[in-house]
């Protein structure tokens, strides 16, 4: 889930037009059928907690991939995704308010992490 976004190869402007084109898409889809307030609120929730699993799995639980804790800092953030979309569903239509939601967590995560724009010189140095 938008690892592109925290890939240092992948350049400023690609990311930027990236970033718009989220922005775009989902301001079409919230005018087509807007989602309650609190519902935005709980997918931008979902994109924090999407960060905070990745910088976790990052520091505490790398040196082990096929560990549980790894696992289970995957799953947390991808469940908790599938449960608000389901709860969204209202008469059997999930497809707009589930891009939609989508579309608010991936702004989320794009907002909350802008060191991800710029590349990381300690890495690069490290693998030279």
């Amino acid at each position: 889930m938008l690892e592109f976004w925290f890939n240092p190869q992948i350049t400023l402007l690609k990311k930027l037009m990236l970033l718009s084109l989220i922005l775009v898409v989902t301001i079409a889809l919230y005018l087509k059928q807007a989602l309650p307030l609190n519902t935005i609120f709980m997918f931008a929730g979902t994109g924090i907690l999407f960060l905070i699993c990745r910088y976790s799995k990052l520091k505490f639980a790398m040196k082990n991939p096929t560990g549980l804790l790894y696992r289970l800092l995957t799953w947390i953030p991808i469940a908790l995704l599938l449960a608000l979309i389901f709860m969204q569903m209202q008469n059997g239509e999930i497809l707009i308010s589930g891009a939609q939601g989508i579309g608010f967590m991936a702004l989320a995560i794009c907002i909350f992490s802008p060191f991800s724009l710029f590349p990381n010189h300690s890495n690069q140095s490290h693998s030279k």
